[in-house]
C-alpha cells in the first residue's frame, strides 16, 4: 500500500473516532426516534471501522464496499427518522422491522427535509456522482472482477480513497444532524468542520 493511501485511511479512521467521541460525551433522551437514531450511527460507525480492516487486508476489498453500500443506506435511514419520519412510521419500524418507504421516496423526504440546510446540499452537490457509483449493486460490480491468475475485485487507490472519504463523511452529515436535532449546535459545528479537507478525486 502506498504511503499516500495509507496517510488517507489514518485520516478517516482519526475522523470517525473523534465524531465517535463526541457523540458519546452526551446523554440523550430514551424516545424511539433518538435510539433508532443512535443505534444506525453507531452500526454505521462499526462499519467503518471494518472498511479500513478489510482495505488493509490481501484480497477482500469487495466486502468493503458492501459495508460501505450498508453505510449509505445507514446514513439514508437515519436522516430520514431524525427529521421525517412520524412516530407512527417510527412505531411500525420497531414492530415489523421494515421501512414504509421505498429508497426513492426516501430520498425525496429527506431532500425536502435538508433542502435548507448548506452542509447537507455542499456534500450532495460534491459527491453525487460517486456516491451513485459506489451505491450501485453487487451485481453491477462483477464486472469489475479480473479474471486471471489474481483473480479479484480490482479497485486503484483513488477509488479507494473516494469510497472510504464517502463513507466518512456520511458518518459525519448523520452524527452533525443528530446533534442538531439534540440541540447541540456547537459540537454538530464541531463535526461538520471535520469534512472541510475532503476533497474528491475527481474534483
Amino acid at each position: 500500500m502506498k504511503l499516500e493511501l495509507a496517510t488517507h485511511l489514518d485520516k478517516v479512521r482519526d475522523t470517525v473516532s473523534e465524531v465517535n467521541n463526541v457523540i458519546s460525551s452526551h446523554k440523550y433522551p430514551e424516545d424511539r426516534r433518538t435510539v433508532l437514531v443512535m443505534g444506525l450511527l453507531f452500526t454505521i460507525i462499526q462499519h467503518h471501522r471494518s472498511i479500513l480492516l478489510l482495505i488493509k487486508s490481501v484480497g477482500t476489498v469487495g466486502s468493503s464496499w458492501a459495508l460501505a453500500r450498508d453505510v449509505l443506506r445507514g446514513t439514508r435511514v437515519g436522516l430520514w427518522t431524525n427529521a421525517c419520519a412520524t412516530e407512527e412510521q417510527i412505531g411500525r419500524v420497531e414492530r415489523e422491522d421494515e421501512f414504509p418507504l421505498s429508497d426513492s421516496e426516501m430520498n425525496r423526504e429527506i431532500e425536502a427535509a435538508y433542502k435548507a440546510d448548506a452542509f447537507f446540499e455542499g456534500l450532495r452537490n460534491r459527491w453525487a456522482t460517486q456516491i451513485y457509483t459506489y451505491s450501485r449493486s453487487d451485481l453491477v460490480q462483477l464486472g469489475r472482477w479480473h479474471i486471471d491468475a489474481s483473480s479479484g475485485l480490482h479497485l486503484d487507490d483513488d477509488e479507494i480513497r473516494d469510497v472510504t472519504t464517502i463513507a466518512t463523511l456520511c458518518i459525519v452529515l448523520l452524527a452533525g444532524k443528530f446533534l442538531a436535532h439534540q440541540g447541540y449546535l456547537s459540537d454538530c459545528e464541531r463535526i461538520e468542520a471535520l469534512a472541510a479537507d475532503y476533497t474528491s478525486h475527481a474534483g
